[in-house]
C-alpha cells in the first residue's frame, strides 16, 4: 500500500486560537488520561479513532483545506501535554499547514485487491502507533480513497485531548467548513468555546461547595465494583511490537446490528416500564453480568458526557467521566424493576457526574452514544465507524445511534489479556439474544425463568452434553461377585502378606456370615453395618450383610438391625444385636451354616448402602461400577489395592470394583508400608481420594514397575498435581473420577501428558445428568461458571438438605446440589474455574445446604 502526504500547501483562512505560550494545567478528566499513559509512556491503548465512510465525490485538497481550518479554530487541538516542574501543563504546539507537515495523509487504495481491507490494515496500524504526549500534535487523520466515488476519512486523537463527543463536534464541523468551501462560500466563524474556558470552570468545581456535596454522595455509595465476566482483572496490556498488520490487537472487537425493527421492540419495551431505551440496555447488562457471575449485586460502568450546563458543550475536549452503576439482581426481580433502578441509578449519577473516582471503576461499561452522524460533506453522505474509544479495562459494550433510521450498532470491546475471540462473541450473541427475549417478554414477570443461554446453548447444555443414556441389565450390587465366584472359584479374590483367598474360600466364608446375619433380620430393605478395620474379616463382613440382602449403614444408625464388629470395637451404647467375630460362640454359629448363599428376594431397587441420610439403591452403585470399569478398563487380570479407611464409600468400592471384574483385591499386612505392598504383591491399580495426589506419588515413585493406572476421586487436582504425576509415573494412566456422596462417581477423565488450563471433571456418567445452574437455576451456557448439580441414576430416597427438584428431568425426579463452582466447556467437558466462582457457590460452601430458587 501506498501513502503519500499532500504536496501542495493549503491555507487555513481565520484566527489563530492557539493555546497562550505558558499553557494551562490540565483538568481532572486530562489528568486522569495523563496519569494512565505514565504508567506505560510507550502504550497506543489511550488512542482514540474513528472513521466516516463517505459515499461521493471529494476534493482532497479542499478536503485538507477543511481539516486544517477546524484545527486552527478547535484550541484543544493544537497543545502537547509535558510535566513540568508546576506538574503536567499542556503547551501550545505548531499545526503546521498541509504540505508542511499537518498530521494528514492520503492513499488511494483503488488498485489494491481488497480496497476496503488495506484501508482497514492502515487504519489499525495508526492504533498501534503511541502519541508523543510531550512533542505533539496529538491528532492525526487519513484519507482514503476505496473506489469511484468512496472515501474514508479517519481522525485518531490521544484521549487526554478529545472523548467521543468531542469527535462528534470535530466531525460535524469539519462537514460544515468542507461544504462551504466546496461551494465557494464563507464557512463563517467557528463554533467552538475555548479551552481555557474549560480548564477555568473544571479548576472553580473542583475548589466548590458543589464538589463537596459530589464527593459526599459518592462517599456514601462506595461499594466494591464486584465480579466482571473474565474473574479477574488485568491492565489493558498492550504489546508494543503491535504492528496492526497481524499483531496482537489493542483491543478485541465484536459487532453486532440490531435493525430497524429489532430497535423498535426495544423503545417499545422500554416505553412499557416507563424508562428511556438507554435504561433498557443498561437493565439488560446488569441481567446478564449477574446470572454469568452468580452475583446478585453487579456494577457497570456508567460513562457520563458531562456536558450539559458546562461550557464543555461547545468545546471539543476531554469531559467524560465513568461512574458506578449499581444494581441488585434476585431471580424475584422483574425486569420492569431492573430497568427502575437503571433509571433511578443514572439520574442520581447525572446529578453528581463532575467529581470523579479516586480510582478507575473497574466493572464491564455500558457506553449508550446516540451522537447525530447523518453528515454530508458537499451532499456527499457519510457514515460513522468508531475504531477505539480507549483503553478497555475489561469490557465495554458500545451502542451506537447514528439517527439515520438503520437501528443500533453494538460493540463489544475487550481486554484481550482476560478475553479471547471466541469468548466475546459468545456473550455478545448471548447479549442481544437476551435483549430480543426481553423485548418479547413480559417486563413484569420475575426474572428467573429467563437464562442468558441462547436456545442452542441450552439445547446443548442439556441435552448433547447430557446424552449419557446407556441401557444396564438389572443387577443387583453382589450379583456380579456371585456370578465370579461361581465362574471362576479358584482365582485369587483377596491377599494379604502370605495369605490368598479364592473365590471360592472368600465366597464361603461370606455366605455362612450371611445366613447368621439373615437370622439375625438382615434381609431386603433391612440396615446392618459393620465396624472392623479394613482387612478379610472385614472384607467377609462387608459381602455377608450385601449376600443376605442388607444396606450398609453407619454404626450409630438407630435403624441398625446389627451390627458386625469385634471385642475391640463393639460399642455397648447401641440397640442393635452385636455380632462380635471374634467371640466363641458367633464363631461356631457362623460355622454351622453350609456354605452357599441365603435365599434372598433381593431386587436392583432395595437398598444396598445408607449414607448422610439417603439411601441408595443396588442399581444405583451397579451401573456407577460397570461405567468405572468401562471407563478404566479394569479386567480380571488387575490387582487393585485397597486402602481406604474402613467403613468408607472408598472402601467399599475398593473392595466390590475389583470382586465384580475377577480382579484380585490386594490388602497392606500389619505394618506394612502400601510401597511395599504395591511392590511386593504387583499392584497395577490404586484409587485415592484427589486431594492425597501428591503425597502418594512419594510411596510410588520407586515401586511403579507394575502399576497401571490411578483413580483419583473426588474434586479435580492441580495441574501442578497432574503434571507432577505425569513426571513420576510416565506410563500411569491417570484417571479422575469427580464427586463425592451423593453425587460420588458423576464425572470422568483421562488425564494425558501435555494438557494445561483447569483440570477437566470430565463428562458426565452413564444414565447421569449434570446441570451448571445459576441463582435462578436457569443453564449456564459454555464458559459461563454457576453451580453444579447432579442428577438422575442418583438416589431417589433420602432426606438430605442439598437434595431439590429436578426442573429438567422426568417429573418427580432429584438433583443433588454439589455446592461446587463449575462451567462447561466447549466440547462438553466440566472443568472447576481457576480463578471465578460464583457468588451462589462461595455462600454455600460457606453456610451449607440453603433452599435454591424454585424452578419455573
Amino acid at each position: 500500500m501506498t501513502i503519500t502526504a499532500l504536496e501542495r500547501p493549503v491555507s487555513g483562512n481565520g484566527p489563530d486560537r492557539r493555546v497562550a505560550p505558558e499553557g494551562l494545567p490540565l483538568t481532572a478528566a486530562q489528568s486522569a488520561m495523563w496519569h494512565a499513559q505514565s504508567l506505560d509512556p510507550g502504550s497506543p491503548a489511550l488512542n482514540t479513532a474513528e472513521y466516516l465512510d463517505i459515499h461521493g465525490d471529494v476534493d482532497p485538497e479542499l478536503f485538507a483545506e477543511a481539516l486544517y481550518r477546524v484545527a486552527r479554530e478547535a484550541d484543544t487541538l493544537g497543545v502537547r501535554i509535558a510535566d513540568t516542574p508546576a506538574g503536567p501543563r499542556q503547551l501550545p504546539v505548531d499545526v503546521p499547514p498541509p504540505g508542511h507537515g499537518f498530521p494528514l495523509h492520503t492513499a488511494d487504495l483503488r488498485a489494491e485487491r481488497d480496497p476496503m481491507g488495506a484501508a482497514h490494515a492502515w487504519m489499525r496500524a495508526g492504533l498501534a502507533v503511541p502519541f508523543d504526549l510531550a512533542r505533539g500534535p496529538l491528532f492525526a487523520h487519513g484519507l482514503l480513497r476505496v473506489g469511484e466515488r468512496r472515501w474514508l476519512w479517519s481522525q485518531r486523537v490521544h484521549h487526554a485531548v478529545l472523548d467521543g463527543y468531542g469527535h462528534s463536534l470535530l466531525a460535524r464541523r469539519t462537514a460544515d467548513v468542507y461544504t462551504a468551501l466546496a461551494a465557494g462560500t464563507d464557512p463563517g466563524p467557528g463554533p467552538f468555546g475555548r479551552l481555557a474556558a474549560l480548564v477555568e470552570e473544571d479548576a472553580a468545581y473542583r475548589g466548590s461547595a458543589a464538589h463537596d456535596r459530589d464527593r459526599e454522595h459518592w462517599l456514601r455509595d462506595a461499594a466494591d465494583d464486584g465480579p466482571t465476566l473474565a474473574g479477574r482483572t488485568a491492565p489493558p496490556s498492550l504489546p508494543h511490537s503491535l504492528n496492526g498488520m497481524g499483531g496482537a490487537p489493542i483491543f478485541l472487537r465484536s459487532t453486532a446490528h440490531l435493525g430497524t425493527e429489532e430497535t423498535a421492540r426495544l423503545r417499545e419495551l422500554a416505553a412499557s416500564v416507563r424508562a428511556t431505551w438507554p435504561d433498557v440496555l443498561f437493565a439488560a447488562q446488569a441481567l446478564y453480568l449477574s446470572r454469568a457471575t452468580g452475583s446478585e449485586r453487579v456494577t457497570l460502568g456508567l460513562p457520563m458526557m458531562g456536558r450539559m450546563g458546562s461550557v464543555a458543550l461547545r468545546i471539543p475536549g476531554m469531559v467524560m467521566n465513568v461512574l458506578p452503576l449499581r444494581f441488585t439482581v434476585t431471580p424475584d426481580t422483574t425486569f420492569a424493576e431492573l430497568a427502575h433502578q437503571a433509571d433511578l441509578g443514572i439520574r442520581a449519577a447525572r446529578r453528581h457526574q463532575r467529581h470523579r473516582p479516586a480510582e478507575p471503576v473497574r466493572a464491564p461499561q455500558v457506553n449508550v452514544m446516540p451522537f447525530d452522524y447523518g453528515l454530508t460533506f458537499a451532499g456527499a453522505p457519510s457514515t460513522a465507524h468508531n475504531l477505539s474509544g480507549g483503553p478497555v479495562e475489561d469490557l465495554t459494550v458500545s451502542v451506537y445511534d447514528r439517527a439515520d433510521g438503520t437501528g443500533l450498532r453494538v460493540d463489544h470491546d475487550a481486554n484481550p489479556a482476560l478475553y479471547d475471540a471466541r469468548e466475546l462473541a459468545a456473550h455478545q450473541r448471548r447479549f442481544v439474544d437476551l435483549l430480543a427475549r426481553l423485548a418479547d417478554g413480559d417486563p413484569h414477570r420475575p426474572l428467573a425463568g429467563l437464562g442468558i443461554a441462547t436456545d442452542e446453548e441450552r439445547a446443548r447444555v442439556l441435552t448433547e452434553f447430557n446424552d449419557t443414556a446407556v441401557a444396564l441389565p438389572p443387577t443387583t450390587l453382589i450379583g456380579p461377585v456371585e456370578a465370579r465366584a461361581a465362574r471362576t472359584p479358584g482365582a485369587p479374590a483377596l491377599v494379604q502378606g502370605a495369605l490368598t483367598l479364592t473365590y471360592g474360600e472368600l465366597s464361603a466364608r461370606a455366605c455362612r456370615l450371611a445366613r447368621h446375619l439373615a437370622g439375625l433380620g438382615v434381609r431386603p430393605g433391612a440396615r446392618a453395618a459393620v465396624a472392623l478395620d479394613t482387612g478379610v474379616r472385614e472384607a467377609e463382613a462387608v459381602l455377608a450383610v450385601l449376600k443376605a440382602g442388607g444396606a450398609l449403614t453407619a454404626p450409630d444408625d438407630p435403624a441398625a438391625v446389627c451390627v458386625v464388629t469385634d471385642s475391640r470395637h463393639a460399642s455397648p451404647g447401641t440397640d442393635a444385636v452385636l455380632v462380635a467375630l471374634d467371640d466363641p460362640e458367633v464363631t461356631a454359629a457362623v460355622a454351622a451354616h453350609p456354605p452357599v448363599d441365603p435365599g434372598r428376594a433381593l431386587t436392583p431397587q432395595h437398598p444396598a448402602r445408607v449414607t448422610g441420610g439417603t439411601v441408595v439403591p443396588h442399581a444405583t452403585i451397579d451401573g456407577r461400577l460397570r461405567w468405572l470399569s468401562d471407563r478404566c478398563g479394569l479386567t480380571s487380570d488387575d490387582r487393585v489395592l485397597r486402602h481406604a479407611p474402613a467403613g468408607s464409600e472408598a472402601s467399599v468400592l475398593e473392595l466390590l470394583w475389583p470382586l465384580r471384574e475377577g480382579a484380585t483385591v490386594v490388602l497392606p499386612g500389619a505394618g506394612e508400608t502400601l510401597a511395599r505392598t504395591i511392590r511386593e504383591q504387583g499392584v497395577t491399580t490404586i484409587r485415592c481420594d484427589s486431594s492425597f495426589l501428591g503425597s502418594l506419588l512419594v510411596d510410588l515413585g520407586a515401586c511403579a514397575g507394575s502399576l497401571r493406572r490411578v483413580v483419583c476421586e473426588g474434586d479435580a487436582p492441580s495441574r501442578a498435581a497432574v503434571d507432577a504425576f505425569h513426571r513420576a509415573l510416565p506410563g500411569v494412566a491417570l484417571h479422575l473420577v469427580y464427586g463425592t456422596g451423593e453425587a460420588a462417581g458423576a464425572a470422568h477423565h483421562r488425564c494425558e501428558p501435555g494438557e494445561s488450563g483447569p483440570v477437566p471433571l470430565g463428562r458426565p456418567a452413564w444414565n447421569t445428568r449434570l446441570y451448571v445452574l445459576d441463582a435462578a437455576l436457569q443453564p449456564c451456557p459454555p464458559g459461563v461458571t454457576g453451580e453444579l448439580y447432579v442428577a438422575a441414576g442418583r438416589p431417589a430416597d433420602g432426606h438430605g438438605e442439598r437434595l431439590v427438584g429436578d426442573p429438567f428431568g422426568p417429573p418427580g425426579g432429584r438433583m443433588y446440589r454439589t455446592g461446587h463452582p463449575a462451567r462447561w466447556t466447549a466440547d462438553g467437558h466440566l472443568e472447576r474455574p481457576a480463578t471465578t466462582t460464583p457468588a451462589s457457590a462461595d455462600a454455600a460452601a460457606e453456610a451449607g445446604p440453603t433452599a435454591p430458587a424454585k424452578a419455573p
